[in-house]
């Protein structure tokens, strides 16, 4: 149940105005995550045969993980510059991202964060260093927020140890003085889905209260670029909670297919006497014997079994067919999340697309994927300046105002000659250092090479 959380929420932190919105998590980000995971409702169907009835699992694209993955990937990618007006903020910005391995969670967080209609990084001090938390919606209910972005919120985190479950409640706040708080509680249980008793958080080394001298939030969430239109919170929906039907007719017309193949094997028919019979020693049934090997020979009875030829009963393969409503219904799906037509293709006639292709033709998807562009770099600067403010804290860094850019290259491309021009002028700008730019340009190559 994942409305769990706001049950959790509740207990730990009473005081607190939970907002009720079991229905948002158990109706909508329970459910995508299922289908982002490979297992929607519709994936065991019911099976006939002569043998009696029984349930199979059904053939599946899983075109919502498809669409997640591809989404993710063009919002960041590898192209993204988080330029701070400071040389050391910068430089320091640059090696807690780097240790936190930033850059390479980062697009299986958004691919999760479109799934599930968003996700949070929680930014916390651990052994005197800024720490990095990846967390999907299910983790984090809002508590407070304004025109400009999430302010307060509850995270809850499970942490097994030991043979016990320890679920840690964190309630990030304002205090008197307008500073961040973050409140901890700490519960153990023997079961995971179980709140148990309340246990000192001292156990896994954190600190009931913080109080921050500082007020950016130590959090920074993202949702995806499209309306809510299930719920009036101000958390995001999912970019295929309103296209499941697609998802299940594609997943269909893919088993289908399979089945085109299963089904379509080769088939010979043969006269039922040169099929031998044995008894069954346990049912006392006769059984047709056969060699288990051998799939090509069917039995059929007639009139006159002398006179019956051996004949081919192969069926035809309908695999244009199949593909054709496949490719049909992945336009649907793109129609329905913002995308251009063919963004998502199955088959091999049009071969893999770059980015760039998508960029240079598609002005629909060009235009989706700037609007969440725009709301992943609000969402990169919050962790920045938390991560900012954080070393500051800790007197890593000094003290003052340093302003903190996100930018993203105008077009959906992976063109080298384009990264390498841009790598050299962050370097000429001393934003990167020469390690840096030889480090992403022979990355780049690597990457056109194998394209």
């Amino acid at each position: 149940m994942y409305s769990g959380i706001i049950t959790d929420a509740a207990r730990a932190f009473p005081e607190a105005a939970v907002p009720s919105a079991e229905g948002y998590y158990d109706d909508m980000i329970s459910l995508c995550d299922s289908i982002y995971r490979g297992e929607p409702p519709w994936k065991i169907v019911r099976r006939s045969g002569l043998y009696g009835k029984s349930d199979r699992e059904m053939s599946m694209v899983n075109a919502a993980k498809v669409l997640c993955d591809q989404m993710a990937d063009m919002t960041f990618g590898q192209q993204a510059d988080i330029i701070v007006s400071d040389r050391e903020k910068q430089d320091y910005l640059n090696r807690v991202l780097q240790k936190n391995a930033f850059w390479d969670r980062m697009t299986g967080f958004f691919s999760r964060a479109y799934a599930l209609g968003g996700g949070a990084v929680r930014v916390y001090i651990a052994d005197g260093e800024p720490v990095l938390d990846y967390l999907g919606a299910e983790s984090f209910i809002p508590m407070g927020w304004s025109s400009r972005a999430m302010e307060e919120g509850i995270f809850r985190s499970v942490i097994r140890r030991s043979g016990k479950y320890y679920r840690l409640l964190e309630y990030h706040s304002r205090n008197e003085e307008g500073n961040t708080r973050v409140r901890s509680r700490l519960f153990v249980s023997d079961s995971r889905y179980e709140l148990g008793s309340e246990e000192d958080t001292a156990v896994l080394g954190v600190q009931p209260e913080v109080n921050y001298p500082f007020s950016v939030p130590m959090f920074s969430y993202f949702h995806p670029a499209c309306g809510n239109n299930i719920s009036d919170s101000c958390m995001g929906i999912s970019c295929f909670y309103n296209c499941r039907d697609t998802l299940r007719a594609i997943d269909i017309a893919f088993d289908s297919l399979v089945r085109e193949f299963i089904l379509g094997r080769k088939r010979i028919i043969v006269p039922s006497s040169c099929i031998r019979t044995v008894v069954d020693p346990e049912s006392g049934q006769t059984r047709r014997y056969f060699d288990a090997d051998d799939e090509v020979y069917q039995a059929l009875r007639c009139e006159d079994e002398s006179e019956l030829k051996i004949i081919d009963n192969t069926a035809e393969l309908r695999i244009d067919e199949h593909v054709s409503a496949i490719n049909a219904l992945l336009n649907i799906l793109c129609f329905q999340t913002g995308l251009s037509s063919g963004t998502l293709s199955f088959g091999t006639s049009t071969g893999v697309r770059t980015a760039a292709e998508i960029s240079s033709q598609e002005n629909r998807t060009q235009r989706t994927m700037n609007s969440n562009r725009n709301i992943a770099a609000e969402f990169i600067e919050g962790i920045a300046n938390a991560v900012l403010a954080a070393g500051t804290a800790l007197g890593h860094i000094g003290g003052g105002d340093a302003s903190v850019k996100v930018s993203f290259s105008k077009e959906l491309d992976n063109d080298i000659d384009k990264n390498i021009d841009r790598l050299l002028k962050l370097y000429r700008e001393g934003i990167r250092t020469k390690e840096e730019v030889r480090a992403e340009t022979e990355q780049y190559i690597g990457e056109t090479m194998r394209e």
